[in-house]
């Protein structure tokens, strides 16, 4: 199975963003990002058990802007 981590724009958004989906019922965490890129951000991800769809629709109604998602291999 792939883990992925949820990009975002800085470690303040992570944090928040890890907190929002925590808050529904999600295990979140944040981890650095093991490929970073100089224009993605903060270089930290958010680490969700069992990611799905939900998760990015809470993060966008709480106005954090996914940059993308980055395969966290065996890094985790």
């Amino acid at each position: 199975m792939s883990k992925k981590g949820i990009k975002v724009g800085s470690v303040t958004l992570a944090m928040k963003g890890r907190e929002l989906l925590q808050k529904n019922g999600y295990k979140a965490y944040l981890t650095r990002n093991p490929h970073p890129e100089s224009d993605e951000g903060c270089g930290y991800v958010i680490y969700v058990n069992n990611m799905d769809e939900r998760c990015y629709e809470i993060l966008k109604r709480n106005n954090i802007k996914v940059r993308g998602t980055v395969d966290l291999g065996d890094f985790l």
